[in-house]
């Protein structure tokens, strides 16, 4: 009796000691030296590349390129300082800017984070996170995640980590939060992939547009903060861009299947959603900001369609393989003028 109360009492020793340590502050991240190089705006040229990603494949002429911060989504390889700075060279032009793809709306099993014992069976859910949800039936080993949980949030980023997160990785080797890693290994931005995942939880998380729009503003606000003029340019959720503090902080915006692809491969989209997509995706460009367009297309005569068009937009448009494992396309036009740009329907 009397050693199942010692056990007691040091479970309840422990316990509070837990609780004390996730209560004091640690140290904060270290300042990080401002970005240099060209601006977003300077970029005229882009590609996109997630798997299989080297300098030597990418066209002198693309002046930003996407890559994933992990070598063939690699757990543990990831890309150096010196790495990245081999892709962000090219002989004789401006350095090329290098932005890191990062999914903020899906967690993956193939990254740093993760922890097998989170979807496995035998578990019976009992360690499974409490903002891991369901997996992705197109995109196996991808988990949509309940991106407005604070356990989550900290993954990506963790502006006031605690005594008990620094203990955490010293005993462990538990690694930095996915947002600094980027950052310090000497990124010129982030990629912000599955930003439109809000729309899987609208019917369950009443908040859910508005919490991502919060999620991201306070993820650029910290990015800037620890190293100034880090890049943040969200992809898809133009829905998101209808609030003018969103607008504000992000750099620009990608946008996939703008005009063909969102129903079928090579299919033209709906004109009424493509009309509702351009309104919005026009008002961050009326705000001086560039829009970034990939398109998944094979047929010649859909390819030059989809350039002419967004070159009357403005915008700047390559094309890829929906797998994003071939070298990036250099997709080379001179821009017309601007059309005139509609003033949003919602200016919050």
């Amino acid at each position: 009796m009397k050693a199942i109360r010692n056990l007691i009492l040091l479970l309840l020793l422990v316990g509070a000691a837990v609780l004390a340590l996730s209560m004091m502050p640690g140290s904060l991240p270290s300042q990080l030296a401002a970005r240099t190089g060209p601006p977003l705006t300077a970029a005229k040229v882009w590609g996109y590349q997630l798997q299989g990603a080297r300098p030597d494949y990418i066209a002198r002429d693309i002046d930003l390129v996407v890559i994933d911060h992990a070598r063939e989504q690699s757990a543990t390889d990831l890309l150096t300082p010196k790495d990245v700075e081999a892709f962000r060279q090219r002989a004789g032009g401006a350095p090329r800017i290098v932005l890191a793809y990062m999914s903020i709306g899906e967690a993956e099993r193939y990254r740093f984070y993760w922890q097998k014992w989170w979807a496995s069976k035998a578990s019976l859910g009992l360690v499974k996170p409490t903002w891991l949800g369901r997996e992705n039936k197109e995109w196996k080993g991808n988990y949509l995640v309940r991106f407005w949980d604070s356990g989550w949030q900290k993954v990506i980023f963790n502006p006031e980590p605690t005594q008990l997160d620094m203990l955490k990785r010293r005993w462990f080797g538990r690694p930095e939060a996915y947002l600094d890693m980027i950052m310090e290994a000497g990124f010129d931005g982030v990629y912000l992939d599955r930003v439109d995942a809000f729309g899987e939880w609208e019917k369950s998380h009443a908040n859910a547009e508005a919490d991502m729009r919060r999620f991201v503003t306070r993820l650029s606000a910290y990015a800037k903060a620890r190293k100034p003029g880090f890049l943040v340019v969200p992809q898809n959720g133009e829905e998101l861009l209808a609030d003018k503090g969103y607008r504000a902080a992000v750099d620009g915006i990608a946008k996939e299947d703008l005009l063909f692809g969102v129903s079928a491969a090579e299919k033209a989209n709906n004109r009424e959603e493509t009309r509702r997509s351009l309104e919005l995706l026009r008002s961050l460009q009326a705000d001086g900001k560039p829009v970034f367009v990939v398109e998944y297309l094979k047929d010649p005569a859909k390819r030059a369609e989809a350039q002419a068009r967004t070159r009357e937009l403005g915008f700047i448009v390559t094309f890829a393989d929906r797998d994003l494992n071939g070298p990036p396309e250099s997709v080379v036009t001179e821009p017309l003028p601007t059309l005139p740009v509609a003033s949003p329907k919602s200016q919050k």
